[in-house]
């Protein structure tokens, strides 16, 4: 959100130097000479967060960075760094400390802390977070930073200066890769063209009305179904007959995703879910398979594979409702320009019925808003995957569903398409070329360029299951989640390319989840060419993304001491150990037959920080 983006960016840039500049550090990692040779750290962008600690009674998060500003000596185990705060208004409930942290590098930690009894929630108040490390072997040293912000975890109010101190929880950074699933009276007709003409199957009715759009929509649809069959006609071809929601949920299980999005309401405004008759009957209630099909895949999820976090896609507008013309934007061109037409037959220029339409005061506040309550509070989404924003009232709706969740214990997260910023970005069809220390989350389908389903996509233009793991990855190691679509048939059934994706690309994610899941990135850099890193408090991963010969050099200071064990994470050699070697300020990996093909798709190297040297 607005706030919250400044003040990432903020610790972002205050950081910065010490961040990204041992990149290009011509020192690389040097080992300490001897014990006894301290690092030199320093703590800054101290902020108190929204976020609580899961499975506590609302510990809040402060969250900062220590940077180790020595240009040769790390931060090991033999410092004994504890990290702690001391505060009039707050009880310190868990401390911090760090296993390594290389010269010239830093790292994001967190502590625990509750409200004394004298602080009210949402009450400005500080506090000093104290490192002290060395004891062990010398002097103690101390290191300090006074902190401000708001105490616990306060009411949301309906505006966006409040709003903007919420902070996507932790789980989300954790869970790291998702499903996205469009499915919708657009999986009908099954049409966006193909390469290199093609465009999203989900804008078949937009796109309908462009005779000159280059998908040639117009053209295919008069010549297939004739020009007087309308758009909502299709509602008679949108089954179930297909649909298995149990085996959707153990299928994303087996791909290895940690979270789902359904879309729940496509822009043309036909929903999937229970929503109230006295809001629209537009849904698969009362027409196509009569009956909720949202429900029984968030159940589905809960009670067979409860890993998986539930959340829910909706868009924020309709494109031919006749009560969002109102809000219809004066640009014709905004958002491809059909949100808020009118509703008319492309041929003939006949108004047609909204088929399903139910007259309410107002779009927003008598369809939108309560649509959003009922995935909220009906359907107790996790996440809600909002899109376009437009006309909204959506400081109300985020208020009082943040606070009822708090209340419930519950951590919700929303993302930037709500129309009020959002506690995540989400570049479409797009990744970063580096590190964005701002949440953000990567979405596009296993299609070259659709959600819905194409049928007229090759098998052979589908991403694989190297393709998929090669973009987890990437977009892992500079501090992005991927939400990776599938787009069912009009039936309800998964195309056997993508079930084929979705468990090649599970293979591999599975066996190397520990390097994936409750990772964080790297502060010096993502890596460039075929490696990747990611890292825990414990260890540091090096993934490499092809098949290696018999040594691997890494020219990156990565935090390798002596006597640090490397071994093969995954693949057939699990667990064996590595034989690693410094030459000058490089790192070389010595690797048997039996490494180097004992994999597929990426090669993982996990740096287990056993050394206290």
């Amino acid at each position: 959100m607005h706030l919250l983006t400044l003040s990432i960016l903020g610790l972002a840039t205050h950081v910065s130097a010490s961040l990204y500049s041992a990149a290009g550090d011509a020192l690389g990692i040097s080992a300490r000479s001897a014990r006894g040779y301290a690092p030199d750290l320093a703590i800054s962008g101290g902020v108190l967060t929204s976020k609580w600690v899961e499975g506590t009674k609302y510990t809040q998060i402060v969250e900062f960075v220590v940077t180790n500003n020595h240009p040769a000596n790390s931060l090991t185990l033999a410092d004994t760094l504890n990290i702690t705060l001391k505060s009039n208004n707050l009880e310190l409930v868990q401390s911090a400390t760090l296993t390594r942290l290389a010269p010239k590098q830093a790292a994001v930690v967190q502590l625990g802390v509750r409200n004394l009894r004298n602080t009210p929630s949402g009450s400005t108040c500080s506090g000093t977070i104290v490192a002290t490390y060395g004891q062990g072997y010398g002097p103690v040293v101390t290191r300090d930073q006074t902190i401000t912000g708001i105490c616990g975890i306060p009411d949301y109010t309906a505006d966006t200066g409040s709003l903007g101190h919420h902070w996507n929880p932790d789980w989300y950074n954790n869970v790291k890769f998702g499903i996205f699933i469009h499915w919708g009276l657009y999986s009908a007709p099954a049409f966006g063209n193909a390469t290199p003409v093609q465009d999203y199957s989900e804008w078949y009715w937009c796109r309908q009305h462009d005779p000159n759009y280059r998908t040639k929509t117009y053209q295919y649809h008069e010549k297939t179904y004739g020009r007087n069959f309308n758009y909502d006609q299709f509602m008679a071809n949108f089954t179930d007959t297909g649909y298995d929601p149990v085996a959707w949920i153990n299928l994303f299980a087996e791909a290895g995703a940690r979270y789902i999005v359904p879309v729940t309401k496509h822009h043309d405004g036909f929903a999937l879910f229970n929503t109230s008759p006295n809001v629209s009957r537009r849904s698969s209630m009362y027409y196509g398979p009569k009956k909720d099909l949202i429900g029984p895949l968030l159940a589905a999820a809960k009670q067979y594979q409860p890993q998986i976090r539930r959340g829910t896609y909706f868009s924020m507008p309709e494109w031919y409702n006749p009560q969002y013309a109102q809000y219809k934007n004066p640009d014709p061109n905004w958002a491809g320009g059909c949100f808020g037409a009118e509703n008319i037959n492309p041929y003939t220029k006949a108004p047609l019925d909204y088929t399903g339409h139910v007259q309410v005061n107002d779009y927003v506040t008598g369809l939108q808003l309560p649509q959003m309550n009922e995935l909220a509070y009906n359907y107790e989404t996790e996440l809600m995957w909002c899109d376009i924003g437009g006309a909204n009232n959506a400081t109300i709706f985020a208020s009082k569903w943040l606070n009822w969740a708090r209340d419930q214990g519950r951590q919700v997260t929303f993302n930037n398409r709500c129309g009020i910023g959002g506690d995540f970005q989400t570049p479409e069809y797009a990744t970063n070329v580096d590190t964005v220390v701002a949440k953000w989350e990567s979405n596009r389908g296993m299609d070259p360029f659709s959600f819905g389903y194409n049928y007229r996509t090759p098998d052979s233009e589908y991403l694989n299951g190297n393709d998929i793991v090669q973009s987890l990855v990437d977009i892992v190691s500079k501090n992005g989640n991927f939400l990776l679509d599938i787009g069912p048939k009009h039936d309800g059934s998964i195309p056997e390319i993508m079930q084929k994706g979705l468990r090649d690309a599970g293979s591999w994610i599975i066996p190397h989840g520990e390097s994936i899941y409750d990772t964080r990135y790297w502060s010096v850099t993502p890596g460039k060419g075929n490696f990747r890193y990611t890292t825990t408090k414990d260890a540091f991963y090096i993934h490499y993304l092809t098949k290696p010969g018999s040594t691997i050099t890494i020219t990156d200071p990565v935090p390798w001491l002596p006597g640090d064990t490397v071994t093969v994470l995954g693949g057939s050699q699990n667990g064996k150990v590595v034989q690693a070697t410094k030459s000058g300020n490089n790192l070389v990996l010595q690797l048997n037959d039996a490494i180097i093909n004992g994999d597929k798709y990426g090669w993982t190297f996990k740096l287990a920080y056993t050394s206290n040297y």
